[in-house]
C-alpha cells in the first residue's frame, strides 16, 4: 500500500450512527479532545492494521466522516442542529491517509501539556487581544522540516515554561487562521503580540534567547544605596544573594527568565555579596534565592533549586491561596458590588494545577477582590448563584460573568479586566422571561455553549459591543450546557443564537459576529431604516404609492441562509439610500398573502419599483451578489442622477468647448469596479453641484469616442478644467487615479484654485 491513501467520494453512505459516539467523545468537546479522540481509534481500526477485516476500509469512512464534521465549525452546527439530514448539501467527500501518517504526522503538539495548541476559536482572546507574550509555531503535518523542529520546540517549551507562551497551531487543520495570520510556508515562528516573524537558527539556545529579547520584566540589581528606596512600596520581593568571586550567581539569562516567570507577582533583585557586603550582612544572607517582605524587613529561608524555572515555582507555591467565602460572608460581596468594586469568586477545584494557578491571581489583579468558595461545604451559595467546582465568575454591579476558557491565571485575569468595564451578565432561568423578555427594556442576549469554536471567538466582541454600546441596552448569556431546559423552552437549536429583544419583540442577529456588526445591528433595530411591510402596509405604502416614489423591496424567509447572511448587508442600503428610495422587507412566512399575489418564488427575492410607475406591477429584479456595494450600485441606475449621460453628439460642445469644468467617468456596465464605483461617483456630483458638472459615459455604446479619447482601462475618471479663448480642450483630460470620494474632492478643488488663481494673475497683467 502506497504511503499516503486517498478515497475520494462524491457522496458516502453513512449509517445513522451518532458521530459523537463513533469517536467516543461527549458533544462538547473541544478541537483538542476531539482530535485525540480520532487519532486514537484511527490507530487501531485503520484498514492497514486490519487486513483481514472485509469491512474496515467502509467503517473508517464512517469515522474520518464523524470526524470530518465534527472538527469544522459550521458542519458540527448543522449536523447538531438537524442531524444528517442538515448535512445532505454538503457534497464533500471521506478521504483518509496511511496508518504511518496518523501515527508519526497528525496533531504534532496534541500530546504535549507545555505546548498549548491554539485554534481560531481562542486565538484571538489568548494570543491577539491578550497583551501576553507568545511564541507560536505555525506548522503543517506534512512538513518535513515541522517534524524535524518538533523535538527542539518541545525543549523550547519546557526551557520557558512559566515564562513566554508557547503555542502551536495546525495549519492542516486551521488554514484559515493560518491565512488570517498570513503564514505562507512551514514552519513560521512568530512572536506575538509584535507579530514579528522569526528568521534565525532553529537550535534550541537561539529560539530562547530569541524569545527572551522580548521579556520586559526587570531585574534590580540591588545595593546599599539603593536598597531601601527600591524595595519600598512594593510588598513582595525575590533576591538573589551570591558572589561574582565566587561563581555561584544566576546567568544573565536565567535571572530574566526568572523575573518573567514573576512578573507582576514578584520583584527580582540581585544582591553581589562580594560588593555588597555590609547590606548581605545586615540581610542575613550571603547566598541562596530568598523571598523577602520589606513591611517586615524580614527574609524567608532560601529557596532550594538553582535553576530559574523552579525558583519561580517555587516562589510561586509559597503564596496564600485566596481567602474562603461563606454564605455568612456572601452580604459583604453583595455591598461591595453594589458600590462597583467588582469580586472574582473561584468555585474551587482541588486539583493541584487549578490550585496553583490562582495564588497568581490577586498579584494580577490588584483592583479586584480575590476569593473562592468550596462547593462542598458551601453547596447552597453554590446553587444560589448557580456556579458549580472549577468554574470562575466575576460578580460585578449588573449581575455576575461566567469565565469560559482554560484554568490559566493570566486568561483569567485578562477577562476579569475585560468583564469589569462591561455591564455583560449570565443569565439564568430566573431571569426568564421576567426581568428579560417581559420588561420591556432592551437586552440583547447570547445563547451559547462553552465546546463550541465560535460561541468563545463571539465573547469577547460580546463584551465589546457591550461597552461601545452603553447602558442603554442590556447583555445577556446562557450557557446552553448549564440551562438546557431554558435553551429548549426558547427554541434555541445552534451555537450560537443572538436574540434581541426590543419592547419584548425577538429580533435574530444573522452577520459578522464581530462587536462593530452586533452595535450596527442593535441601532439598525432601534432606529430601522428599512420598513417592515404586512399585507395592509404593502398596500397602503407600495401599491398605492406616487410616481414619483422610488421602492426596494428584500422578500425573504427566516429560516433561508441565504436570506439572514444578506440582512446586514440589506440594513446597510436601507441606511445609504433613505433620501432617495424607499427601502422595505416582507417576512413571506408571515405575510404569505403579500408574497403569493406579488408572485415570489423563491428567496430572498429583491425587487426595485422604479419611479415614473404606480403600484407593484413593474419592477426589476436584482440578479448580482447579494452585497450592499452590488445591490447600491444597481440601483443607482433606477434613481434620480446629477449625473449627466454624455455621448458622441454632445461631448464635444457639453465638455470639450465648454468653459465649465467637468469632472467625466468612462465606464462600461460590465465591468463589476464601475458598478462598484458609480454611487461614489454620484456622491461627488452632489457634494460639488454649484462648482462643477459630472457626466458619464458608457464605453459599450460609445466606443468610437472612448477610443478617440484614449481610454484603455475602466473606470477613468477625467478632470477638464473648462476651455479657455474658445478654445477646444484635448480629449484626454488630468486623470484622477483615486476612487475615495473625499481624495476625489480635494483635488477637483485644488485644481480650480490654481485655475482661479491663474486667471487673477492674467487679469492683473
Amino acid at each position: 500500500m502506497k504511503a499516503a491513501v486517498l478515497f475520494l467520494l462524491f457522496f458516502v453512505h453513512v449509517a445513522c450512527e451518532d458521530y459523537y459516539d463513533l469517536l467516543g467523545i461527549k458533544r462538547d468537546a473541544g478541537d483538542r479532545d476531539i482530535r485525540r479522540a480520532f487519532k486514537k481509534i484511527a490507530l487501531k481500526r485503520h484498514p492497514d492494521k486490519n487486513k483481514d477485516d472485509p469491512n474496515a476500509h467502509e467503517n473508517f469512512l464512517k469515522i474520518t466522516r464523524a470526524y470530518e464534521v465534527l472538527k469544522d465549525e459550521e458542519l458540527r452546527k448543522k449536523y447538531d442542529t438537524y442531524g444528517e439530514e442538515g448535512l445532505k448539501e454538503d457534497h464533500f467527500g471521506g478521504h483518509y491517509q496511511s496508518w504511518k501518517f496518523y501515527q508519526e504526522e497528525f496533531g504534532i503538539y496534541d500530546e504535549d501539556p507545555e505546548i498549548i495548541t491554539l485554534s481560531k476559536s481562542d486565538f484571538d482572546q489568548s494570543v491577539v487581544n491578550s497583551g501576553d507574550l507568545w511564541f507560536v509555531n505555525f506548522y503543517s503535518p506534512n512538513c518535513h522540516h515541522c517534524h524535524n523542529l518538533a523535538p527542539t520546540w518541545r525543549e523550547v517549551a519546557r526551557e520557558l515554561q512559566g515564562v513566554v507562551r508557547i503555542g502551536a497551531v495546525n495549519c492542516g487543520e486551521d488554514w484559515v487562521l493560518c491565512n488570517q495570520q498570513g503564514i505562507h510556508s512551514f514552519p513560521s515562528l512568530l512572536i506575538f503580540p509584535k507579530r514579528e516573524k522569526y528568521r534565525g537558527e532553529r537550535s534550541k539556545k537561539a529560539l530562547v534567547r530569541h524569545a527572551l529579547e522580548f521579556v520586559s520584566a526587570v531585574v534590580h540589581d540591588l545595593s546599599e544605596t539603593n536598597f531601601d528606596e527600591k524595595v519600598t512600596g512594593s510588598p513582595k520581593w525575590l533576591l538573589h544573594f551570591c558572589s561574582s568571586d565566587a561563581g555561584d550567581c544566576l546567568s544573565s539569562m536565567n535571572r530574566i527568565k526568572l523575573a518573567a516567570g514573576l512578573d507582576k507577582i514578584y520583584n527580582v533583585g540581585v544582591i553581589d555579596c562580594m560588593y555588597q557586603a555590609s547590606l548581605c550582612k545586615r540581610l542575613g544572607h550571603t547566598t541562596g534565592t530568598v523571598p523577602y517582605t520589606p513591611q517586615s524587613q524580614e527574609t524567608m529561608e532560601p529557596l532550594v533549586s538553582l535553576d530559574a524555572i523552579e525558583l519561580s515555582h517555587e516562589a510561586i507555591e509559597l503564596l496564600p491561596h485566596p481567602e474562603f467565602l461563606t454564605q455568612s460572608l456572601w452580604p459583604e460581596v453583595e455591598s461591595d458590588v453594589a458600590a462597583g468594586r467588582p469580586w472574582l469568586v473561584l468555585f474551587t477545584d482541588t486539583s493541584p494545577e487549578f490550585l496553583f494557578e490562582m495564588k497568581k491571581l490577586p498579584s494580577f489583579l490588584t483592583d479586584i477582590k480575590v476569593r473562592q468558595v468550596d462547593c462542598r461545604t458551601e453547596s447552597k451559595l453554590c446553587e444560589m448563584v448557580h456556579m458549580r467546582k472549577g468554574q470562575v465568575a466575576l460578580f460585578k454591579k449588573v449581575g455576575y460573568e461566567q469565565y469560559h476558557g482554560r484554568m490559566v491565571a493570566e486568561d483569567i485575569a485578562s477577562f476579569a479586566k475585560q468583564s469589569a468595564i462591561s455591564h455583560v451578565r449570565s443569565l439564568t432561568p430566573d431571569d426568564f422571561p421576567g426581568r428579560v423578555i417581559n420588561s420591556g427594556e432592551p437586552w440583547f442576549v447570547d445563547f451559547f455553549a462553552p465546546w463550541c469554536p465560535p460561541c468563545m471567538r463571539l465573547l469577547p466582541e460580546w463584551r465589546k459591543a457591550a461597552t461601545n454600546i452603553g447602558q442603554s441596552v442590556s447583555f445577556g448569556t446562557v450557557d446552553c450546557t448549564v440551562h438546557g431546559n431554558l435553551c429548549n423552552q426558547m427554541n434555541i437549536r445552534s451555537y450560537p443564537t443572538t436574540i434581541f429583544y426590543n419592547q419584548s419583540v425577538p429580533h435574530q442577529f444573522h452577520g459578522d459576529r464581530s462587536a462593530n456588526a452586533l452595535v450596527e445591528f442593535v441601532k439598525d433595530t432601534l432606529n430601522p431604516k428599512v420598513i417592515t411591510l404586512t399585507d395592509n402596509t404593502f398596500d397602503e405604502l407600495l401599491r398605492k404609492r406616487p410616481k414619483d416614489e422610488v421602492w426596494m423591496v428584500d422578500f425573504y424567509a427566516p429560516w433561508c441562509g441565504p436570506c439572514n447572511q444578506l440582512m446586514p448587508a440589506w440594513n446597510k442600503v436601507g441606511k445609504v439610500l433613505q433620501k432617495k428610495a424607499k427601502v422595505g422587507k416582507v417576512d413571506c412566512t408571515t405575510q404569505q398573502r403579500v408574497c403569493e399575489r406579488e408572485g415570489i418564488r423563491s428567496y430572498p427575492t429583491i425587487r426595485l419599483y422604479p419611479a415614473g410607475h404606480s403600484g407593484s406591477n413593474y419592477f426589476d429584479t436584482f440578479q448580482g451578489w447579494r452585497n450592499a456595494e452590488s445591490i447600491r450600485a444597481w440601483a443607482y441606475q433606477y434613481l434620480p442622477s446629477k449625473v449627466f449621460v454624455l455621448r458622441e453628439s454632445n461631448f464635444y460642445t457639453s465638455v470639450l468647448q465648454s468653459k465649465d469644468p467637468w469632472l467625466v467617468d468612462f465606464y462600461a456596465p460590465w465591468c463589476g469596479h464601475c458598478m462598484n464605483f458609480a454611487p461614489s461617483f454620484e456622491r461627488v456630483a452632489e457634494l460639488m453641484e454649484n462648482e462643477i458638472k459630472c457626466g458619464k459615459i458608457d464605453c459599450q455604446n460609445q466606443p468610437s469616442l472612448c477610443q478617440r479619447v484614449g481610454i484603455h482601462q475602466y473606470p477613468t475618471v477625467y478632470f477638464y478644467e473648462g476651455a479657455e479663448n474658445d478654445v477646444s480642450q484635448a480629449h484626454a483630460g488630468l486623470e484622477i487615479t483615486t476612487q475615495n470620494i473625499n481624495q476625489i474632492i480635494n483635488i477637483v478643488k485644488s485644481e480650480l484654485r490654481q485655475k482661479q488663481l491663474k486667471t487673477q494673475r492674467h487679469d492683473e497683467l
